[in-house]
């Protein structure tokens, strides 16, 4: 039985003025599914990147949307949970993080339209490692997924590359993570 962290995080997203929005998640699966990056007209293309911190790391998900057909494209998503995360074990694949299916407190759509050739980037929002792993995942490299659900009810799943979740300790006053 595949061991999955469930947990409620506050996503932020970027895109377009969107706000705050709470979201979380659980479910299996087997490893990055992200291989088909290109859906009508749309190319998908992610990154997971460090977010600096004075005493604590973060990190984010961002996803690049580009249009590249002569016309011009729309995609809708929940406003409150542009970008899910979901991190999967480096030595066999297996999906041991998600936040793609749990309901997004602000499901309400936002869309955006692309003209040809242009390209948005929407954001996952921080995420501070021990509120995505809790006491479940140990600190590790995780390959990192990109998920969002801008083509119709099938989720996209991208590769976002790896991400290294750090060993952390709280202090008496703060959290520290290395």
């Amino acid at each position: 039985m595949k061991n999955i962290v469930k947990k409620s995080l506050t996503l932020v997203a970027v895109a377009g003025g969107v706000g705050a929005a709470a979201c979380g998640g659980s479910a299996s699966g087997s490893g990055p599914t992200g291989t088909n990056n290109q859906y009508a007209g749309v190319a998908y293309s992610a990154t997971v990147e460090e977010i600096p911190a004075v005493t604590t790391r973060r990190f984010t998900v961002m996803v690049t949307l580009r249009n590249t057909t002569g016309q011009t494209v729309t995609r809708s998503y929940p406003a409150g949970c542009p970008v899910r995360i979901r991190l999967y074990r480096l030595l066999d694949g297996a999906l041991v993080y998600d936040e793609s299916d749990i309901e997004c407190a602000f499901a309400d759509p936002t869309t955006i339209t692309l003209a040809p050739g242009e390209s948005r980037t929407l954001q996952s929002g921080p995420r501070w490692p021990p509120a995505v792993v809790g006491d479940s995942l140990p600190a590790s490299t995780y390959n990192v997924a990109a998920v969002l659900k801008t083509e119709g009810t099938e989720p996209v799943e991208i590769s976002a590359g790896a991400y290294r979740i750090p060993d952390c300790r709280e202090t008496a006053t703060q959290t520290i993570c290395t």
